[in-house]
C-alpha cells in the first residue's frame, strides 16, 4: 500500500518526512494542498495539523514523531539507547534552530520582521551551525556515532529549508558542513527526490496569511 503524505506545497515540516521516505526507498504519494484546501480539510482531521501521513494502516500526525517511526523501522535511530538519546538531542537542537528563526520569517512585513530575519541570518543560525560543525568533527563525518541516522536527514532538510526562506546559503561560511550536507543530499533515494521535487514558493507565508 502506497504511503500518502499530505502537506502544504512547500518544504517546511513535510520535507523531513519526504526525505525519510525517499532514503528508505518507500513509495509515497506527495499530496500538496493550498490554503483554501487546508481550511476545508482541517475540521475533518483528528488533529488540526499538517503534515498528515497515512501508512501502516494508520493516520499519523506530528512531523518529528513520524520521522522517528520511519527511522526505527529503517535502522536509522542508532544501535543502542545511548545513540538514540544522542540522536534525540541533536534533533531537538535542530528544531531549536528552526523554531528560533522561522518565527521571524512568518511575521507580516514590518521593520520588526526585517530585524528578526537579519538577526536570524547573522547571529542565531551561525550560533547553531558552530555547534553542529564541532559535532560533525567529533563524530567522523556524521552527527551521531560516526554513521548515518535520521538526525543527518533532518540537518539536510532544515538547512535547505532555512536557506530557501532567507534566500541565502546559510552554510556558505561552514565548508565542512556544506560538504557534509552534499554527502547526505547525494544518498540514493534522496538524490532522486531532490532532482524531481517541486520548487519552493517565493514566499511561503501564502499558506498561513
Amino acid at each position: 500500500m502506497v504511503v500518502k503524505l499530505t502537506y502544504f506545497a512547500m518544504p517546511g515540516l513535510g520535507e523531513p518526512i519526504r526525505l525519510m521516505l525517499a532514503v528508505t526507498k518507500t513509495e509515497f504519494e506527495d499530496i500538496r494542498v493550498g490554503k483554501e484546501e487546508w481550511q476545508k480539510l482541517k475540521p475533518t482531521l483528528k488533529l488540526p495539523y499538517l503534515p498528515m501521513v497515512e501508512m501502516d494502516g494508520k493516520t499519523l500526525f506530528q512531523s518529528m514523531a513520524v520521522c522517528r517511526h520511519i527511522a526505527r523501522k529503517a535502522g536509522l535511530y542508532g544501535s543502542s539507547e545511548d545513540e538514540a538519546l544522542e540522536i534525540d538531542v541533536t534533533v531537538d537542537t535542530l528544531e531549536d534552530m528552526r523554531k528560533h528563526t522561522v518565527s521571524h520569517y512568518y511575521q507580516p512585513d514590518s521593520e520588526e520582521r526585517d530585524q528578526g530575519m537579519k538577526k536570524s541570518v547573522d547571529v542565531t543560525i551561525p550560533f547553531f551551525l558552530k555547534l553542529f560543525d564541532k559535532q560533525l568533527e567529533e563524530n567522523k563525518g556524521y552527527l551521531v556515532a560516526g554513521k548515518l541516522s535520521w538526525a543527518d536527514i533532518l540537518f539536510l532538510s532544515h538547512c535547505d529549508y532555512l536557506s530557501s526562506l532567507f534566500h541565502v546559503d546559510i552554510l556558505a561560511d561552514f565548508p565542512k558542513l556544506k560538504e557534509y550536507q552534499q554527502k547526505i543530499a547525494d544518498l540514493p533515494g534522496i538524490k532522486e527526490w531532490l532532482e524531481k521535487r517541486p520548487p519552493t514558493p517565493e514566499d511561503c507565508r501564502i499558506f498561513f496569511s
